[in-house]
């Protein structure tokens, strides 16, 4: 929904398209309701844009007419024509840029809020399921694999790329194919052990030289993950616990 001016809660999740091809659209919004078994992305964020697209129109439409506003007051208010506000309360997609759609909020005592939030992993790409393969074939007898495991936590779609299960331990295993920024990934890593309850955490992160170059810039990254590559694999090989946290480059 629209919020009034000032609040801080965001609502709203906006695509700013892409250069050249148009001006922003509204792509997305979160739902929790249940989805076709078999939508596909792109159906999915068709179904998410129109959904986001006509609460807002109603909105705005139901505000205008609340501030006792006519069509062209509106739209001389925001330098455009009435016929384009009149298609922003139909929820026509053309019309409903971020500038005009905030103008329009403004205009009638509403603020747009905007925010992105999580609806679970990303698509996974073949480098990332090499590279969680290649520690799944270094497992030894008596460990368990799990795959993509949910968070126990009831609403949320958030996961662990993988969680190994052996005697006496657990750990959860988070997979980076190039390493961005290190840091949020550990907090994301730390946040997941936490939820998942494990006893360890695995950072896998593909064997490049860019990923070498990220992880010798970050020094602290030997006190939260003291076990090496070499020293976790051994452990893990022979199913056992491999004694502490680790930083894994495969």
């Amino acid at each position: 929904m629209l919020e009034p001016a000032g609040s801080t809660n965001p609502a709203f999740v906006w695509d700013p398209g892409v250069p050249g091809r148009g001006e922003p659209r509204v792509t997305a919004v979160r739902e929790t309701g249940a989805m076709p078994i078999r939508e596909s992305h792109k159906q999915l964020g068709d179904r998410r844009a129109q959904a986001l697209r006509t609460r807002i129109s109603e909105e705005l439409a139901t505000a205008r007419r609340v501030a006792g506003l006519s069509l062209r007051e509106v739209a001389r208010r925001l330098g455009t024509s009435h016929h384009r506000i009149a298609a922003i309360e139909r929820a026509r997609s053309a019309s409903m840029t971020w500038e005009l759609v905030a103008g329009f909020a403004a205009v009638v005592g509403l603020e747009l809020a905007a925010s992105l939030h999580s609806a679970g992993a990303p698509v996974r790409d073949k480098g990332q399921l090499g590279l969680l393969d290649r520690l799944h074939r270094r497992l030894g007898d008596g460990i368990r694999w799990r795959s993509e495991v949910l968070m126990p936590i009831p609403g949320t779609l958030r996961s662990a790329d993988a969680v190994i299960e052996g005697p006496g331990f657990a750990a959860v295993v988070e997979a980076e194919t190039h390493l961005y920024d290190i840091q949020l990934v550990e907090r994301h890593l730390a946040a997941k052990q936490r939820d998942l309850g494990t006893r360890r955490a695995i950072l896998l992160v593909s064997d490049t030289r860019h990923n070498r170059a990220v992880i010798g810039a970050v020094p602290e990254l030997a006190r939260r993950f003291p076990v090496s590559t070499r020293a976790c694999l051994a452990a893990l090989g022979r199913g056992r616990d491999p004694g502490g946290d680790c930083l894994v480059i495969l």
